[in-house]
């Protein structure tokens, strides 16, 4: 069981603080539910039942494992999917799944593919621009609270170095 002031990793709303575990009448009386606060929202909140939530919540990685992947992002090849529908399911595992390699390779993959539609004067679709708001979200949020430091600095820090 988690405890309060622990962060978790909660689904695609990314890092959230628990800031109470408490009795919240949603429909049974007796069962504990953990207050989250998003720490892309610090003004919502998210309550999930102690019983249930544990198989939607998983820790952060530790600041080491952050680091690391700080600097392995840049090294990555990248993965594209040409199937948009594809694309944004494996993205969607990948998040919930907690696997970081899939992550680091859609967003390198990601990352070339708005870089060659900018040289050919063209945006980023729409798809992948969703896919790329979720994962600062979630993926970059998780670092910058880990390693404390800001969402956006650790975007600008891990998208530097992909060529």
């Amino acid at each position: 069981m988690y405890k309060i002031d622990d962060y978790v990793i909660y689904g695609m709303q990314g890092a959230c603080k628990i800031k109470d575990i408490t009795e919240v009448d949603f429909s049974e009386s007796g069962n504990l539910y953990y207050k989250l606060v998003p720490e892309c929202d610090k003004s919502g909140e998210i309550y999930v039942s102690v019983k249930n939530g544990e198989k939607k919540m998983r820790k952060l990685v530790s600041p080491n494992e952050a680091e690391e992947m700080m600097k392995e992002m840049p090294t990555k090849k990248g993965k594209w999917i040409s199937d948009d529908r594809e694309r944004e399911r494996v993205y969607k595992q990948a998040i919930i799944d907690g696997d970081y390699d899939q992550i680091m390779e859609i967003m390198v993959g990601i990352s070339k593919r708005r870089k060659s539609r900018m040289k050919q004067g063209k945006r980023q679709t729409e798809l992948d621009d969703r896919i790329f708001r979720n994962t600062k979200k979630v993926f970059f949020g998780e670092l910058a609270v880990v390693l404390k430091k800001d969402i956006d600095s650790v975007e600008k820090e891990i998208l530097k170095g992909v060529k």
